[in-house]
């Protein structure tokens, strides 16, 4: 399954990229930290349109050990013996669009590119095995991601705090895992999965406060996965993706009109996941915490750049995240 880069429905991070609009209705630039203290309005402008282009880079490692037979003795163990590492490796190219359809309200549509690259080594012990089983997915390549389409409204421009609620659509237009054949011999996919197979629905709402020099922000999201009828094999079955519950806080600084740094927390918890409306024993509830930094510079009128970092808390969390974006208006 495709890693999604938005962890909650309105970050700091794209507060500062609508576009600052002067008394004559010309661009500045990216909007950054001290504009959001100035400006009560942080949407894109009515009729304006703003892109964001993007790189986000994944790394995830896993170590597990697997034991088939029963145990004797703790130390003697009767069956076979499996350890197995995993390296994932996610890179997400990403081009935003946001188009002011309000003041108030605006419009947003991302288009994703994800490249996978899995590598796996195992190696059954007691079976006298001298080279790990190495699994490599770099030829595969990736694909179209899964396309978002959002709509976010603030509810409120002349008191503080700032509420905005956000609606967002996931799409199935990334490849599915459930579409994707399955070697025999190695249990790896025949191709690189690039998006989850399924619709989903997320509301969210979030709330900036500004307080000279810093912003303050929360929010919350809840991501609905609309269960669709999949192939297992040769069987069918009604898939019910775990939903996810989202939150997230943190804090923006202006070190100067230019230059600004962010620093937040967040948390994902995902619902067990269900098979033909029924819950696997195996099946188990996720949670996901990270911890972000983000450093944002508006070096034009028209652009700035902002590069972030996530790491993982939780065993379920990827390891690491770096993000670069380019925000920019004409």
């Amino acid at each position: 399954m495709a890693i999604s880069h938005s962890i909650v429905p309105l970050t700091l991070c794209s507060l500062f990229i609508a576009p600052l609009y002067a008394e004559d209705d010309q661009p500045k630039r990216p909007q950054t930290v001290t504009d959001v203290n100035q400006r009560s309005g942080v949407l894109t402008p009515k009729g304006k349109v703003t892109f964001d282009a993007s790189i986000s880079y994944t790394q995830n490692s896993s170590n597990n050990v697997s034991v088939v037979g029963y145990t004797i003795l703790p130390t003697l163990i009767v069956g076979l013996i499996e350890v197995s590492d995993a390296d994932r490796t996610t890179i997400t190219a990403g081009l935003t669009a946001r188009y002011g359809l309000f003041d108030d309200t605006e419009l947003e549509v991302r288009l994703p590119y994800v490249y996978r690259n899995d590598q796996i080594s195992t190696r059954p012990i007691g079976q006298g095995a001298g080279d790990d089983d190495v699994v490599n997915t770099s030829e595969k390549g990736g694909g179209l991601g899964d396309i978002e389409f959002a709509i976010r409204h603030q509810f409120n421009f002349d008191t503080t705090p700032y509420w905005v609620g956000s609606l967002k659509f996931k799409s199935d237009t990334g490849r599915s895992p459930y579409d994707i054949d399955i070697d025999p011999s190695t249990r790896e996919f025949d191709e690189v999965p690039t998006g989850s197979g399924f619709w989903s629905i997320e509301p969210g709402l979030s709330m900036i406060y500004p307080t000279d020099p810093a912003v303050l922000f929360a929010n919350l999201g809840y991501t609905y996965n609309i269960k669709d009828t999949k192939s297992i094999g040769d069987t069918s079955a009604e898939i019910d993706l775990g939903d996810t519950i989202s939150l997230g806080a943190g804090m923006g600084f202006a070190l100067n009109p230019d230059l600004s740094f962010s620093f937040g927390i967040s948390h994902r918890t995902i619902l067990k996941s269900k098979t033909d409306g029924q819950t696997s024993d195996e099946a188990k509830v996720l949670q996901l915490d990270t911890i972000n930094f983000g450093i944002n510079y508006a070096y034009s009128e028209t652009s700035s750049f902002n590069i972030s970092a996530q790491a993982g808390l939780t065993e379920d969390t990827p390891d690491f995240q770096l993000t670069l974006r380019m925000p920019f208006a004409f």
